[in-house]
């Protein structure tokens, strides 16, 4: 074991060498800790990468209390939200020398907290992770968030959470903000009948957009007709019943705002089923500007959602608060969201 170690410190010695600095601000690189300047860390990386050298996981867990292991827990697989914001943890991670893992803890919702308590207690068990991603709807749980508190655990979350769980680290888009967006490009084309698409009543998104739509309808002088809002579940299913509920009102909407482009491509799919044109007979915008959005036809006008940039920054916010003594202080990135107009959008049709 210290000859593996003698040899690592020997390659951390060439690598302090060839930068031109001191070994410990080459292992405060490598470690990833705070406050060193952006140009001695990108000396240290570019030397450690002329020499091949790459720091030992295993030698760096031993020195401290470190398993150089983060842990993403999500409720869902498959879901486009979850992967494209795993890919973006992933590269984060690769990029700052962690390994990222990955649980798939199912309907946590609505246990108690002996039964989260547990299923924690054997995630941590299994990993022994240095801090734990939330994403929705597990980010906006009070039980959960009450037992990764008390374990200790460090977390960050990702996406819009409530005020009992606006605590520590949250990284998210203004989605209230990005739904108002929305409307108020719907009535600038002339939209006055506008229909909504919610998403799942567990996840804090589907009410803050919801609260925009409303709000904005409100600012444009409209009214927001309770026949023209929609239950969802943020998949195609829930679209697709919403927009065979909209066009068969005596009354349609011109324009539909789905909470989610695979709601919003279900409402399309109602629409070319039933000879409706889409957008000139009927507007529909969707949001999070998902791989589905540029497969349909015709191209989705949606909200673009940067989710690998969601999940990079989630790492970066975590992994620096290892080294931070305001680890467990409150902390909330908001990154920019686009309006994407494409070709399900248009003018409402000449009655």
């Amino acid at each position: 074991m210290a000859r593996g170690t003698d040899t690592n410190s020997a390659k951390m010695k060439d690598v302090a060498e060839r930068a031109g600095v001191s070994i410990k601000t080459v292992s405060r690189v490598l470690n990833n800790e705070p406050h060193v300047q952006e140009k001695l860390r990108q000396k240290v990386r570019e030397a450690a990468d002329a020499l091949d050298y790459v720091p030992s996981q295993s030698a760096r867990s031993l020195r401290g209390s470190r398993s150089y292991d983060v842990n993403l827990v999500c409720h869902v697989a498959g879901s486009n939200y979850v992967n494209s914001i795993q890919f973006g943890a992933v590269f984060a991670c690769q990029e700052l020398g962690y390994q990222l893992s990955i649980s798939l803890l199912e309907n946590l919702g609505g246990k108690s907290i002996a039964e989260i308590r547990s299923a924690f207690e054997g995630l941590m068990r299994r990993r022994k992770p240095d801090g734990v991603v939330l994403l929705a709807p597990y980010a906006n749980d009070e039980k959960i968030g009450f037992v990764l508190n008390e374990m200790g655990i460090q977390v960050v979350r990702v996406g819009p959470v409530d005020g009992t769980q606006n605590q520590g680290l949250l990284v998210e888009i203004d989605d209230y903000q990005a739904s108002i967006d929305v409307v108020r490009h719907l009535t600038a084309l002339g939209h006055k009948r506008i229909g909504f698409v919610k998403g799942s009543q567990d996840q804090r998104s589907a009410h803050v957009r919801y609260s925009g739509f409303c709000v904005a309808m409100e600012a444009a002088g409209l009214t927001v007709d309770p026949e023209l809002v929609r239950p969802g579940a943020f998949d195609f299913a829930a679209g697709y019943d919403a927009g065979v509920h909209f066009l068969q009102l005596d009354q349609p909407p011109t324009a539909v705002f789905a909470s989610n482009d695979d709601m919003a491509a279900g409402v399309v799919a109602a629409c070319t089923e039933r000879g409706v044109k889409v957008p000139t007979d009927l507007s529909i915008v969707g949001f999070d500007d998902a791989e589905i959005a540029t497969r349909m036809r015709p191209f989705l006008t949606t909200i673009r959602q940067p989710l690998h940039d969601l999940g990079a920054r989630a790492i970066h916010e975590l992994i620096g608060s290892f080294n931070s003594n305001n680890g467990n202080s409150a902390h909330r990135v908001v990154l920019d969201h686009e309006l994407i107009i494409r070709d399900t959008t248009a003018p409402p049709p000449v009655s």
